[in-house]
């Protein structure tokens, strides 16, 4: 993907609209790991509800899943292949120092 800002923490995208005189910001904020890695693309969501990704300027989703699902298809090298675990990270790999580890 093209390089972004490496962010700390999860993604926040700020909408704001003014109606019948009142002030409305809606913060929504993603946290997305992808085979248990952390996502850095920056996600924002405009006021009638479409997710952007920087990484994909002249796509606009319905839905932040359908975004991170462009972004595997778009940037294959940078989302290695699954290990057949769905997805889900392998966690007998991380070794015996936590609870569930064998």
């Amino acid at each position: 993907m093209p390089q972004q800002p490496h962010h700390h923490g999860p993604l926040t995208s700020i909408r704001q609209d003014e109606f019948q005189g009142h002030s409305i910001v809606i913060k929504t904020t993603y946290e997305v790991t992808v085979d248990g890695v952390p996502l850095t693309a920056p996600l924002t969501v405009s006021n009638d509800g479409h997710v952007h990704c920087h990484a994909l300027p002249t796509y606009e989703f319905l839905s932040a899943t359908d975004t991170i699902r462009a972004l595997i298809e778009n940037f294959p090298d940078d989302f290695p292949a699954g290990d057949g675990n769905g997805g889900h990270p392998n966690h007998n790999a991380h070794g015996t120092d936590h609870e569930g580890g064998v």
